[in-house]
């Protein structure tokens, strides 16, 4: 994948990691070709393309200007990839190379073909997945979020459209990719969610505390992500917590020991749980 994006100013060091920055047009043009346009964002256009000495798929992307800290977003995004690849996480798509020419970086990364983000596999698949196929998919998951977490990233933004299913093996084969949310892993508490841009996924003690802790909410994210394949209707917090309190609520009141508690069937049926 080549992706273009824009930078002003060099930056080769992060969070304790060098990363190499290259300034010249023509050694990219040396090494890559660009092909067909894959689609567009906030940050600039993606291509695809393909390294020219062994035919490996890759990405690139056209940058717009750098305002509102995208620079900086740019360059921590560059140094947590570079941290992820530097630790044993296969299942992380790599940053191959990065460009800073002209009011614009290019950013050269792994593209696995053939493949389709989550989101569109799960659609593929009729709008919902089998038990045993999304436990493949979790526990490929939860291993890659054990990896990144080992070294010191928390990715933050797991989603549905941040999975790549490689669709060319016996199984789906699962690869995590866009890092423009994550950080370093710390002890205490984030108290910030301003640059998530999936905010359906934010844990539960981000909306009662506004704090969250970087173990506890990758696992609720993967428990967001096993109930978005195996069930047709998209997640979100705020609704789902709100349905555990009903189902809760339902439980209770069936199971209350002494009878004059329960609800009559008709009460029973009225429950908002069932709706």
């Amino acid at each position: 994948v080549l992706s273009k994006r824009p930078w002003t100013s060099p930056k080769d060091e992060l969070y304790g990691v060098t990363f190499q920055v290259s300034t010249s047009r023509a050694d990219f043009e040396s090494k890559y070709r660009e092909l067909h346009k894959l689609g567009s964002g906030g940050f600039g256009s993606v291509f695809a393309g393909e390294r020219l000495d062994d035919a490996c798929n890759v990405i690139k992307c056209f940058g717009v200007q750098v305002q509102n800290g995208v620079e900086h977003q740019l360059i921590n995004e560059v140094a947590i990839m570079v941290k992820v690849s530097q630790g044993n996480c296969p299942a992380v798509v790599s940053l191959l190379d990065c460009y800073e020419l002209p009011e614009e970086v290019i950013l050269v990364m792994e593209r696995p073909v053939p493949s389709m983000d989550l989101h569109d596999y799960k659609e593929f698949h009729g709008g919902v997945l089998e038990e045993e196929e999304a436990k493949v998919i979790l526990r490929q998951m939860v291993e890659a979020s054990i990896q990144m977490h080992n070294s010191n990233v928390f990715h933050r933004d797991l989603k549905l459209k941040n999975i790549l299913v490689e669709t060319d093996h016996s199984y789906p084969k699962v690869r995590v990719i866009d890092f423009g949310c994550g950080c370093l892993v710390k002890e205490g508490p984030y108290n910030y969610y301003s640059v998530i841009k999936c905010k359906k996924y934010t844990p539960p003690e981000w909306h009662s505390s506004k704090g969250y802790s970087a173990e506890p909410t990758t696992v609720f994210h993967l428990g967001a992500l096993l109930y978005s394949l195996l069930h047709r209707t998209s997640f979100h917090t705020l609704f789902y917590v709100a349905r555990i309190k009903e189902c809760r609520h339902f439980l209770k009141s069936c199971l209350a020991e002494n009878p004059d508690d329960r609800p009559s069937l008709e009460e029973l049926l009225r429950h908002p749980w069932l709706f």
